[in-house]
């Protein structure tokens, strides 16, 4: 991130670090056990037989809990036909009319699909048991301006096992901590735009983590499960277990106004979106490229009607997202599938949890990835400068790599519009070689493995290696790569990073004009 905010220090105010959305899921653990559940059932008087019965009784119940809500705290209330409307917009406009209340703004209800519990016969042995399914029942959704959370919602389904969600905003607690301390700050949307300390505004969003969450989360499950008191006083225990189910967590580049963030952004989406695929998306997740990996690492972009352009990346079923917000561009990583990253526990690095204790290794390396991408985003350059380095390699350098050579000697040319200088500046932009740097063994087998050489070529590996160290001389020669002092390893330099990106992304975006004409 420091080579970004170095790169366009002129133009930036600040970069603020947070969660963005953080959806948290509480289920009852004892309800998951088969002879706990059973258990449960007996001590409420009731047969497996009898377990519909129940069970309608108690959505019943519910529904009779809303009404008195609804009745006590005199809160808008709507049962929601169609999943194409937006429940956070009616809540958010209840504000607007409405921008002093606080507490329970409104309760809103859809049938939304589920995992529920039914009791079924078993076929083998004919007798009744637990069977989880995937169906359809009805979902509240209790929405909140919290006084320290700001707009936030708690959905509790009416079939049992009563899974909660709640679904926290980290822009919206930012702004309500903001006000309590009288920081100024500027907002569009869900984005903060300007503010006055943003030092202070860190600080205040890395707050967030350190939450007692379990204590706040069973707060929210009381209020809108009437049952949760009885689960606990019949299995002896608390009643929810709260993991994360997804968050997304992101790095604001606050730009001094809208215009200036225009000036770069169409540049970084075409950049984005033509030269940074394949083995980058790997580097930007902090993985290597590994040949027995089976999953996909996909790139695409999408320009969403009077929003913009927004370019996506994903691996494991998480997403790194790059897209602008008025005078804000966002970096933001959405974490699906913690177990795609590592987490040190009980003496050694083991696959990470969705346990709500594990909310800071989220943040740690979630931040690791917009930190990755922003750094990788810099080596993107104007033209401004460069037209006479990229045209200089079209002609032969007289030079010596090392001061030990007593003489100068004359290295090649490249022709930047032939298919292999392509694959040769692709490979070595690697940016699994930026910090480790690469060798002559580990560039050949990449060279091979996309097939650059020809079969003539590979059958004879000397003859091959020879050429693959008079292209790294070539490539030294020009200034486009140096060696580290005393071993074999090269990376490639500032020069070569601004130079070859500008190439790559003119090839690229020439190739694709041929195409769509």
């Amino acid at each position: 991130m420091e080579s970004f905010i170095k790169k366009y220090n002129e133009k930036i105010t600040g970069v603020l670090n947070g969660f963005d959305h953080i959806l948290i899921r509480g289920y009852i653990k004892d309800f998951h056990i088969d002879q706990r559940f059973y258990y449960f059932i007996s001590r409420e008087g009731y047969l497996l037989k009898d377990y519909k019965r129940y069970v309608l009784k108690k959505s019943e119940e519910l529904k009779s809990h809303l009404d008195k809500i609804e009745k006590d705290r005199r809160c808008y209330r709507e049962f929601i036909s169609s999943p194409n409307i937006d429940k956070g917009e009616i809540a958010k406009e209840i504000l607007i009319n409405a921008p002093e209340k606080e507490g329970l703004v409104c309760i809103l209800s859809s049938v939304e699909p589920c995992y529920a519990m039914t009791v079924r016969k078993n076929p083998m042995n004919g007798k009744l048991e637990k069977r989880w399914e995937y169906r359809k029942c009805t979902h509240h959704y209790f929405y909140y301006n919290d006084r320290e959370f700001g707009l936030m919602y708690v959905k509790i389904q009416s079939w049992l096992p009563y899974t909660v969600k709640i679904s926290i905003n980290g822009k919206e607690y930012l702004k309500k901590q903001l006000d309590k301390r009288g920081i100024k700050y500027g907002s569009y949307k869900n984005s903060i735009t300007y503010v006055e300390d943003i030092k202070e505004a860190q600080k205040i969003a890395n707050r967030l983590i350190e939450k007692k969450w379990h204590e706040v989360f069973d707060i929210f499950a009381g209020k809108v499960n009437p049952f949760m008191k009885n689960i606990e006083n019949t299995l002896g225990r608390k009643a929810y277990s709260w993991c994360i189910d997804n968050c997304e967590y992101a790095s604001d580049v606050l730009f001094k106004d809208r215009q200036m963030l225009e000036e770069i952004y169409p540049k970084l989406v075409e950049y984005a979106s033509l030269c940074q695929v394949g083995e980058n998306i790997f580097t930007f997740f902090g993985r290597k490229l590994n040949s027995h990996y089976k999953g996909e690492a996909v790139s695409d972009r999408k320009n969403y009607w009077q929003q913009g352009f927004r370019v996506k990346f994903m691996m494991d079923k998480n997403s790194l997202k790059m897209y602008d917000k008025h005078s804000v561009l966002r970096i933001e990583t959405t974490i699906n599938n913690s177990r795609a990253f590592k987490i040190y526990a009980r003496g050694k690095w083991l696959p990470m949890g969705k346990s709500i204790s594990n909310l800071y290794r989220i943040a740690e390396v979630s931040a690791k990835c917009n930190d990755r991408y922003l750094d990788s985003l810099a080596h993107l350059q104007g033209s401004n400068g460069l037209d006479k380095e990229i045209e200089s390699l079209c002609h032969p350098k007289v030079t010596k790599l090392s001061e030990k050579n007593t003489n100068t000697r004359q290295y090649g040319s490249f022709n930047l519009l032939r298919d292999f200088t392509c694959k040769l500046f692709n490979t070595i932009m690697n940016g699994a070689y930026f910090i480790k740097g690469f060798t002559r063994k580990e560039i050949t087998e990449a060279l091979i493995n996309i097939k650059a050489f020809g079969p003539s070529e590979i059958n004879n590996m000397k003859k091959l290696l020879g050429k693959v160290t008079r292209l790294l001389c070539k490539l030294r020669a020009h200034g486009l790569i140096t060696r580290f002092p005393r071993t074999f390893k090269y990376r490639v330099t500032q020069k070569g990073q601004e130079i070859i990106s500008r190439i790559l992304l003119f090839k690229k975006m020439d190739l694709l004009q041929s195409f769509a004409a």
